[in-house]
């Protein structure tokens, strides 16, 4: 049994994952679903399959030489590298800037967020003031405050 990535057959054979996927639902490939996007699949009826589909035999090698080889039934797999290879260490606050266009109430609090979270933050306006159409209202409702 051999284990393939639907995305990358699809783009070995040059069409789109979701025609492999079709091929899959509808029986024509007999995959068996495994862990991490990845199928199983005979070596004998992959290989029929994909000439009835009239790829070419040196394709066909390459598909099978890229395909990794999957344990029998009732063994597992070791992985060939550690799953925590190193510990990462994650920045304080991220790096950049970001433009909010428009300087509505909700534009205002994007703005703010974004700050607070440490980016640049260039807020745009159309107009000459800021707060959108609450800024021509006097009371709000339920509570009848300042509308800004």
């Amino acid at each position: 049994m051999i284990e393939i990535r639907v995305g990358k057959l699809a783009k070995m054979l040059g069409i789109h994952r979701n025609t492999v996927r079709n091929w899959i639902k509808n029986g024509e490939l007999d995959a068996t679903p495994m862990v991490g996007k990845r199928y199983g699949i005979g070596r004998e009826s992959f290989t029929r399959f994909l000439e009835s589909k009239g790829v070419a035999k040196n394709m066909i090698l390459e598909l099978m030489a890229d395909a990794a080889k999957t344990p029998g039934p009732g063994k597992t797999a070791k992985p060939e590298t550690p799953i925590i290879q190193k510990e990462v260490r994650m920045l304080d606050k991220p790096v950049g800037s970001v433009m909010v266009v428009g300087g509505g109430i909700a534009g205002i609090q994007a703005s703010l967020d974004l700050a607070d979270s440490g980016y640049y933050v260039y807020l745009l306006e159309k107009g000459p003031g800021i707060g959108g159409g609450m800024a021509r209202l006097d009371k709000t409702f339920p509570t009848n405050d300042c509308a800004m």
